[in-house]
This record gives C-alpha cells, sequence and structure tokens, in this order.
C-alpha cells in the first residue's frame, strides 16, 4: 500500500508540468495578408508542427510528434486541423511556421498569435481565424532575415515536403544551395 500511495503522490506531484489534463488541438484557420496592401496572398506555405514533452530533472524534452501542412488559397486562408480532443496528453500546442518567397517568415508557437506583446497589436482576429500580415521584403531584405528555419529532420519527407520546395525557392534565388530534411 505505502508503495501504490508513493507512486500516486509521484504522479501527482509531477505529471502536471508535461501534461495537459483535457485539451481540444484544433482546428487552426487563418488569413495572409500583404502587410502593405492588406491584400491576401495565395500559395504561401503553413507548416504545422507538435511535439511531446517528457518531464527529466532537468528539465522537460521536446520530441518530434508529427507535421501537418496547409497552402493558402487564393483568399489567402489556410486550415490546419489539428489532433483533436487530448485527453491526459503530453502533446503540446502546435508550433506554426508561415513562409512564401519574397515575404518575411513567422515562426512560432499558435499560442503566440494572441499572447506574444509584439505579436498580438499585429495579428488581429476574426473569432477563430487568425488574420496574419506578413510584410513583402526587398532581396537585401531577405538576405538580412536569412532562410526560415528547416522542417524538423524527424519529420517524414511527405510531411514537409512542400515547406521544403518554398525554402530551396527561396535559397536557390539567394544563390545558396538546397536544404535536405526529413525521414
Amino acid at each position: 500500500m505505502n508503495k501504490l500511495m508513493i507512486i500516486l503522490i509521484g504522479i501527482l506531484v509531477f505529471l502536471p508540468g508535461c501534461t495537459y489534463a483535457v485539451r481540444y488541438d484544433g482546428p487552426y484557420t487563418g488569413k495572409i495578408i500583404d502587410a502593405d496592401t492588406g491584400q491576401p496572398i495565395e500559395g504561401v506555405v503553413i507548416l504545422g508542427t507538435w511535439y511531446t514533452a517528457q518531464f527529466s530533472p532537468a528539465g522537460a524534452t521536446h520530441n518530434f510528434y508529427d507535421a501537418e501542412e496547409a497552402v493558402t488559397d487564393k483568399n489567402g486562408e489556410f486550415s490546419i486541423s489539428g489532433k483533436g480532443v487530448r485527453i491526459l496528453s503530453n502533446l503540446e500546442p502546435m508550433n506554426i511556421l508561415i513562409f512564401k518567397v519574397g515575404y518575411e517568415y513567422l515562426d512560432v508557437p499558435w499560442v503566440s498569435l494572441k499572447k506574444d506583446i509584439l505579436l498580438k497589436d499585429k495579428i488581429k482576429w476574426e473569432g477563430d481565424k487568425a488574420i496574419i500580415p506578413l510584410k513583402k521584403l526587398t532581396m537585401e531584405d531577405r538576405k538580412k532575415q536569412g532562410s526560415p528555419p528547416a522542417p524538423p529532420s524527424e519529420a517524414p519527407k511527405g510531411k514537409i515536403k512542400l515547406m521544403v520546395e518554398e525554402i530551396n525557392k527561396d535559397r536557390a534565388e539567394r544563390g545558396l544551395g538546397p536544404i535536405d530534411v526529413g525521414r
């Protein structure tokens, strides 16, 4: 009985730091617009990635879980379905990488779109749909900004294909070699 009590206390103490009791993940919807003109941008690639968090004495470790891509339509709109209902899950909320050649990129946790002090004034919301402005960049600005971060190397190539293609278009225009990531 004492061993069981110690195990239960351990679970109650350590589990909440890395586990959500109940959470609904997704859907994630948005619209990408040109920051200067306000017009929708077609063909923007959005990569959603999920990681799990495991508690350790040194802090949480994060492991790749899944990825899903979307591309904006002619209205600049996209949707990523998410992972649905999660019960006692260590799955963290989705991170997004938003990129189109010639524009700035955005690489943040989805929840930051509402909470981050620098983003909350920039990102507008229509219900649950994020309206995300991207600034068109000159070649000089693109070189200063650099390429967006590469998708997770643990991701299957089929789940990150569009983002890798878009990054490689940008790299080719800037005279750089292609990246090859994914398994």
